[in-house]
């Protein structure tokens, strides 16, 4: 299901988005659990069979949940929606989905842009210290955005297919065949693997291997063509820094929290995090850690569970403190760390948060 909910990978909030709407849409069924109750106990003599007692009507109750928070029903919503994706006959069928359409789909099919035999010409004389893919381009999932620095330390932007990838991998097997080039990353992927962000680390692994290989590669026509043709780097010299910023906006490293406080209780629910990476650019498997401020660290630490390999991953969980006789003086310390491997972190002042209402925080690279 979240394989293809985010298209093989490619948008991880998809699924984010899809969590949310069934969290909001059990809500709102409990909000009525008593009418419905009402209505199925007025059924039970109907002769259904899969409505013949009370024990039936104990179901329902004890699946909607009515003596539950909306927070406390999101975060048992949202475990029964990861309890179905790790089910066994799920991760099957998906599968055999996906090894029914390797023997149907070619990468030589593609209909995205080619790159042609005349891009490989000569006259491009810059050579290239590195390339980086960034991620998918804001046009299109399709493309992916890649910086190029140059020589002199200049940096450009140019985008490019996968397919465009390969193409460029073909041509260099033909003009150089004599030469050991690097493998090529894999067209498909199987479920389960986080496609989206293991081929980001597969092309970045593999234009490295070009670029500090063979001399003669890595300054070739086609090389120099295809990083340096159809720069987009103009478009963004051209706007200014308050366009950049909003153009990169949602590429920062967020996680989105709901914060109430009732009874000297202070709740969190830790939703969603979005753009979160390890250093190396890799996909984290992340975890959350709470620390309330000023109180000893270990006494009021709290931990959510780990979600492997996803840089948009879906939490739901709900972080209790007890005994908070106030908000002020009271500082959150949230950190993310994939396992040992610090991801980010913010400190919260919880008597100037806006409680019950979802926000977005943004995620700092150190913690203060």
């Amino acid at each position: 299901m979240e394989y293809f909910i985010t298209e093989g990978g490619k948008n991880p909030q998809h699924f984010q988005d899809f969590v949310e709407l069934c969290c909001r849409a059990y809500n709102i069924v409990r909000r009525h659990s008593r009418l419905l109750l009402n209505l199925l106990e007025m059924m039970l003599h109907a002769g259904l069979p899969e409505l013949s007692g009370i024990q039936d009507l104990k179901y329902v109750y004890n699946n909607l949940r009515p003596q539950d928070t909306d927070l406390e029903a999101t975060s048992h919503f949202t475990k029964k929606i990861k309890e179905s994706l790790e089910c066994f006959p799920v991760k099957l069928n998906n599968l055999i989905h996906t090894l029914a359409q390797m023997t149907a789909i070619s990468p030589a099919k593609s209909t995205s842009q080619t790159f042609s035999q005349e891009s490989c010409m000569s006259g491009a004389s810059r050579s290239i210290q590195r390339a980086t893919v960034l991620g998918f381009s804001k046009k299109t999932s399709h493309l992916y955005l890649i910086q190029v620095t140059h020589s002199n330390n200049e940096t450009s932007l140019t985008e490019k297919s996968f397919d465009q990838f390969a193409k460029l991998h073909s041509q260099l097997q033909k003009q150089f065949a004599s030469l050991t080039l690097p493998e090529f990353p894999h067209w498909w992927h199987l479920p389960f693997t986080n496609s989206d962000h293991k081929r980001f680390r597969d092309l970045n692994h593999y234009v490295e291997q070009i670029l500090n290989g063979p001399y003669e590669v890595a300054n070739s026509d086609c090389v120099l063509s295809f990083f340096l043709s159809e720069p987009v780097e103009q478009a963004v010299k051209e706007s200014s820094a308050v366009d950049l910023g909003e153009k990169f906006a949602d590429k920062k490293p967020k996680v989105q929290l709901v914060i109430s406080y009732k009874d000297a209780k202070l709740t969190i629910l830790v939703k969603h995090m979005k753009n979160i990476h390890l250093p190396d650019g890799s996909a984290p498997s992340a975890h959350v850690e709470f620390y309330l401020l000023p109180y000893p660290s270990e006494a009021r630490r709290r931990k959510t569970k780990s979600v492997p390999k996803c840089t948009d991953p879906t939490y739901n969980e709900i972080v209790v403190y007890d005994e908070v006789t106030e908000l002020q003086g009271h500082v959150l310390m949230l950190i993310v760390k994939s396992k040992t491997t610090f991801v980010g972190a913010i400190n919260i002042q919880l008597c100037s948060v806006t409680l019950n209402e979802e926000k977005w925080y943004p995620l700092g690279n150190s913690i203060i």
